[in-house]
C-alpha cells in the first residue's frame, strides 16, 4: 500500500477563457514520511524539476531524501513568518478548532516567502513539472495550489471543489498524524481534528481575506507577487491548453 498521502495531479481544470490548466505538470502531496521504494520511484519518473516542501523544521521525523527525487529543493516553511508551529512540549495543550484554522488561513496568503519562492519559480523557463506539499498536504498546499489556479484564470467554484479533493484522503492524513505524534495521547490527536477536516469555510476565509485587503485578486497577484497582466497571460501562455 502507498504511503504516499494525498497525493494528486491538480491541473485540469478549465479557466474563464475557455482554455484548461495542463495536467501533468503540477503536483501536489502531504508529507514523504514512511514512504515505500516504489513512492519513491513513482515520483522519480515524473521527472519533478522544482520541489517546493512548505514544512517547518520540527515538522520533520527523518530525512525524507526530497533532494533525490528532485532537480530543485526549495525547503521554504509557509508558516514559520507567522510562529504558528512552534514546537510545543508534552505539558501543551494544542486544541485546534474552527476559528483557529480560518485565523491562519486569513493570514497565510500574505507576505509569504514561500508562495513568493513559488511564483518567482514558475515564472522561470523550464519550471514544471512542479510538486509542492506540507504535512498533510491540505493547508498551506492547498493555498498555494488554489492561487496557481486562480492566478492561471480559474473559476473559483472549482477551485474550492478540487481543494475539498483532500477529504478523499482523511483517512491517510488521520494516520499520518497519528504518526506524527509519535506516543503522544489520544487526546493531543483529538484536540486536533478540526485540524485535520478540510472545509469550504477555510480556504473562503483566505479568499475573502484577499478581497478585504486588496479588492480583487488581479491586484493582490500584482501586488503580492509582482504578476501584472502581462506576467499573467506569460504564465496563462506557458500552463494552459
Amino acid at each position: 500500500m502507498s504511503e504516499l498521502i494525498n497525493f494528486r495531479d491538480f491541473g485540469g481544470l478549465e479557466t474563464t477563457d475557455g482554455k484548461k490548466i495542463k495536467k501533468g505538470i503540477f503536483f501536489r502531496s502531504g508529507s514523504y514520511r514512511d514512504l515505500l521504494e516504489e513512492d519513491r520511484e513513482y515520483i522519480k519518473s515524473l521527472k519533478i524539476k522544482n520541489l517546493h516542501d512548505y514544512r517547518e523544521p520540527n515538522e520533520l521525523d527523518k530525512d525524507e531524501k526530497q533532494i533525490e527525487m528532485t532537480e530543485n529543493f526549495h525547503p521554504i516553511s509557509a508558516s514559520a513568518h507567522l510562529g504558528i508551529f512552534e514546537q510545543n512540549t508534552e505539558e501543551t495543550v494544542v486544541v485546534i478548532d474552527d476559528k483557529s484554522m480560518i485565523d491562519f488561513y486569513k493570514k497565510l496568503p500574505f507576505d509569504n516567502p514561500a508562495y513568493k519562492n513559488l511564483f518567482e519559480t514558475l515564472m522561470e523557463e523550464d519550471a514544471v513539472p512542479l510538486l509542492h506539499n506540507c504535512t498533510a498536504g491540505k493547508d498551506r498546499t492547498g493555498i498555494a495550489t488554489a492561487l496557481i489556479q486562480l492566478s492561471l484564470g480559474a473559476r473559483m467554484d472549482s477551485v474550492l471543489l478540487d481543494y475539498m479533493k483532500s477529504m478523499d484522503a482523511y483517512e491517510y492524513i488521520l494516520e499520518n498524524e497519528r504518526r506524527r505524534l509519535n506516543g503522544h495521547s489520544e487526546c493531543s490527536l483529538m484536540n486536533k481534528l478540526s485540524g485535520l477536516i478540510i472545509k469550504p469555510a477555510y480556504l473562503n476565509a483566505a479568499f475573502d481575506e484577499i478581497i478585504n485587503k486588496y479588492g480583487s485578486f488581479d491586484e493582490y497577484f500584482e501586488k503580492e507577487f509582482s504578476l501584472g497582466s502581462k506576467e499573467r497571460e506569460i504564465l496563462k501562455l506557458r500552463y494552459t491548453e
